[in-house]
């Protein structure tokens, strides 16, 4: 039993250096907080992060290709179990929060009949979140958006397009409930 706990505790201790580790490789000039279990998938991308982030528990950056970047601004919040896709580029302007369990993925699966699950093309298109933005819980946001400044996205929308600043956005799809 002495074996297992002390074997434990080496392995605990390895993993605080590993975080250590990978935090001041990926954020070494910035002041950023963050949670537990942060996850960086992929890693062959870029990625830029701003002053004065805070990344909550569970976040998943996901990169896929050496072209792909991810770039948050200063201010912001992640919250919870955020996971975010990339494949070409996500862009985050300043002061974003980003609500519990939202998804941001620039890619997607092909869907057809005709073709087995997982054989078609993929869907690929940037986002692009403006400053000072509200993404509600739950919210998912696909290729090729395009959120304008000083927008609220309401909790569980589903969010592809163009969104308007200065605006509410809620809904599956989001749609416009009124004006800021």
């Amino acid at each position: 039993m002495f074996v297992i706990s002390f074997f434990k505790q080496k392995i605990e201790a390895l993993q605080i250096k590993l975080r250590a580790l990978l935090f001041w490789y990926f954020f070494k000039n910035s002041k950023i907080i963050i949670g537990r279990n942060l996850r960086i998938r992929g890693g062959e991308g870029s990625h830029s992060f701003g002053d004065r982030l805070i990344i909550y528990d569970n976040v998943v950056f996901e990169v896929y290709n050496k072209m792909a970047k991810i770039a948050v601004g200063n201010n912001c919040i992640v919250s919870y179990g955020v996971i975010f896709s990339c494949s070409k580029r996500i862009e985050i302007g300043d002061n974003v929060w980003i609500g519990e369990y939202v998804s941001i993925r620039d890619s997607t699966h092909e869907f057809s009949k005709n073709l087995p699950l997982g054989t078609g093309t993929d869907f690929i298109d940037s986002i692009k979140i403006g400053n000072n933005v509200w993404i509600g819980r739950g919210s998912i946001v696909l290729p090729g958006t395009i959120i304008g400044d000083n927008v609220v996205i309401g909790a569980n929308s589903l969010v592809k397009g163009n969104y308007e600043s200065n605006s509410l956005y809620a809904g599956t799809p989001a749609i416009l409930k009124k004006m800021l």
